[in-house]
């Protein structure tokens, strides 16, 4: 009896966890002599946590998975410029949603690359995205590599830089430079390739006069938004544009510098920070609501900096998932378009749950060894297969 009791409990606060909201970002004092560390806030509590806490170095940038599982940050040592997006001397640095169980997985120079960056995790969770320099003189490229640094795979040759997985994985949006200047740094998607780790049907989307960055998709990928600002950045707006390119809106325009690691949350909130570069002042953390048309403000204060604010919707995280196996159920097809298979390995029967990646429950159903479950009617996007009983992790497999 206390063996299952101790699983229900497991799963009862787990449940609890699907509404809580979280901003991982990065701050310091204004102070030069400071180094920038990560925190994140928890929204529904209010509450900050300090994720890093090293002089030794600053940690500017800080990523999680889409289902929160893993925390990507990148980090250099300590420097007292302004600018501390050094991609040429970094680390980039792998742990729990927590801070714990910190390790390095690209250590700086790794594989011999002059610089590299911007590490994401793909939907399906076991392969990282980032821009390499291979060495000082080489264009800026795409690489994957996987959770633990290994594998890398270069997947573009023309020039590449701040890429974005889509919802569903199957596409990149990035940026490359088409000409002489940094205005010419343009908006591009292209189709992936899972199971290749290949790029196709690569499209350029912008042709402007705008110095763009940082691109991302929307929660169901039918819009971009970026940065589009002068060739110094010292005017940066907030833009949006559909995936063909068109009905291009500045939706953040207020003569300011406005950009950074840019995600659409699931909240349906774009989430950047504010730098005056001309002085590297006034580090200020803001969100545009699209469901209001306006500008919220996250984290601003006359003595505080932030960068790189980040939101994420706690789907699966904070079990000790060490008591639940994931291995006693499998899900397949991934990506899947009409129906799953869901298959228990001892043969066993459960009561599970398909949901969102909210944690709205949306489909209930009882599986005996293993059963087909038509997910037809969904629309495409992640989702999850929970237990009722907790009997098993969290499975999460991905709607076309």
């Amino acid at each position: 009896m206390k063996p299952k009791f101790v699983i229900f409990f497991l799963f009862a606060n787990f449940s609890g966890l699907f509404s809580q909201e979280f901003i991982y970002y990065c701050s310091r004092p204004t102070s030069t002599t400071t180094t920038w560390q990560v925190y994140r806030k928890n929204l529904t509590t209010s509450v900050t946590q300090t994720i890093t806490n090293d002089p030794n170095y600053n940690y500017w940038r800080a990523e999680p998975s889409p289902d929160n599982s893993k925390l990507l940050i990148v980090r250099s040592p300590a420097n007292v410029s302004p600018d501390q997006e050094n991609y040429i001397d970094c680390d980039i640095l792998k742990c729990n949603p927590d801070g714990t169980g910190m390790q390095v997985i690209l250590a700086n120079n790794q594989y011999g690359w002059h610089g590299f960056g911007n590490p994401r995790v793909h939907p399906m969770g076991n392969r990282i995205l980032l821009l390499v320099q291979p060495t000082s003189i080489a264009q800026w490229n795409l690489f994957t590599v996987d959770m633990f640094g290994n594998n890398p795979q270069q997947i573009t040759t023309t020039g590449a830089i701040d890429a974005c997985w889509s919802p569903l994985g199957n596409k990149i949006v990035f940026v490359s430079l088409v000409g002489p200047s940094l205005l010419n740094l343009e908006v591009f998607k292209a189709n992936y390739s899972y199971a290749n780790n290949q790029v196709s049907n690569i499209v350029q989307l912008t042709n402007d006069t705008t110095r763009n960055h940082d691109p991302c998709f929307s929660p169901n990928g039918d819009k971009i938004a970026f940065c589009a600002g002068n060739a110094n950045l010292t005017d940066a707006n907030i833009v949006t544009i559909d995936t063909s390119g068109n009905n291009r809106t500045d939706v953040v325009n207020d003569n300011g510098t406005h950009g950074g690691n840019v995600n659409w949350g699931t909240n349906n909130k774009i989430y950047y920070h504010s730098i005056y570069v001309s002085t590297f002042t006034n580090f200020m953390a803001d969100d545009f609501n699209c469901n209001t048309n306006s500008v919220e403000s996250i984290f601003t204060s006359p003595s505080i900096h932030y960068l790189h604010p980040f939101y994420i919707n706690q789907t699966i995280t904070g079990v000790k998932e060490q008591l639940v196996d994931r291995n006693s159920i499998s899900v397949f097809p991934v990506p899947a378009t009409e129906s799953i298979t869901v298959k228990f390995k001892d043969g066993s029967s459960n009561n599970i749950s398909i949901t969102d990646v909210n944690g709205k429950h949306i489909i209930d159903h009882e599986i005996s060894g293993s059963g087909n479950i038509n997910i037809g009617n969904l629309d495409s996007g992640i989702y999850f297969i929970v237990s009722r009983t907790g009997e098993f992790a969290p499975q999460k497999f991905i709607k076309s």
